[in-house]
């Protein structure tokens, strides 16, 4: 059965222009529902215009971080996403359905991997969770991000991804991918598709040696990427 918790808006950050991050504020009673892995997701319940509206997000916090935080991006029409940019304010109470999701990944401390991930927009949601914790609990795996944005005011989480990769500069590698803005880097300006793909597989990174790949963004992308990847020979799985 299907049951939502209310549960209090404590912070909001103008993360862009079009983008705001959400806090949810956790007490003893709902901490214990709330436990997540990096990458899984929240429904979020509100009644609107008379409407029940609910709307599924990413949790960008990562576990480390014991806190609940999503991000919502402002869609062209979106009911939900207008009400949380626009009129949704901290004291605030919404209904949210316990974490769910499959999207993530189990950590072991003795580990020694190597990760992938290419996300666009706002698929670094779960993304960033993923990043922040296989950084902070596998001290001896690295990460390598390729991100699409369309230009450096809409990089989301850009403060807390710079953060990261001045931690941990040796196991890191950011790759920002600007679609209206010229970094001076031809490979890195444009949408994220095929053609690039074929670079950062073949130049960027070691597919022989990658032991998770992670996607998330736009569908078009999202399957280049996997088959460009499978293409050199990283296992479906």
């Amino acid at each position: 059965m299907t049951k939502f918790y209310p549960l209090i808006v404590e912070e909001i950050v103008q993360e862009t222009a079009d983008c705001v991050s959400v806090k949810l504020k956790l007490d003893e009673q709902t901490r214990s529902l709330f436990t997540f892995k990096p990458g899984q997701y929240i429904t979020l319940r509100k009644e609107l215009s008379g409407e029940d509206v609910r709307r599924s997000y990413s949790i960008c916090s990562a576990p480390i971080d014991e806190e609940l935080t999503v991000a919502i991006k402002l869609v062209e029409g979106g009911v939900f996403s207008t009400y949380a940019n626009q009129t949704l304010k901290v004291g605030d109470e919404l209904d949210v359905m316990a974490p769910a999701g499959n999207f993530t990944v189990d950590l072991d401390a003795s580990a020694s991997k190597n990760y992938v991930a290419v996300a666009a927009g706002s698929g670094i949601t779960p993304v960033l969770s993923i990043l922040k914790s296989v950084l902070t609990q596998e001290p001896n795996s690295t990460f390598t991000l390729f991100y699409g944005s369309r230009n450096t005011e809409h990089i989301i989480f850009q403060e807390a991804i710079e953060s990261l990769k001045n931690q941990h500069m040796n196991r890191f590698r950011i790759y920002n991918v600007l679609s209206r803005e010229h970094s001076g880097a031809d490979l890195f300006y444009g949408r994220i598709d095929a053609a690039k793909l074929e670079v950062f597989a073949d130049k960027l990174v070691n597919v022989d040696h990658t032991d998770a790949l992670f996607l998330c963004g736009p569908y078009e992308m999202i399957m280049s990427a996997r088959e460009v990847f499978e293409q050199k020979g990283l296992d479906k799985r």
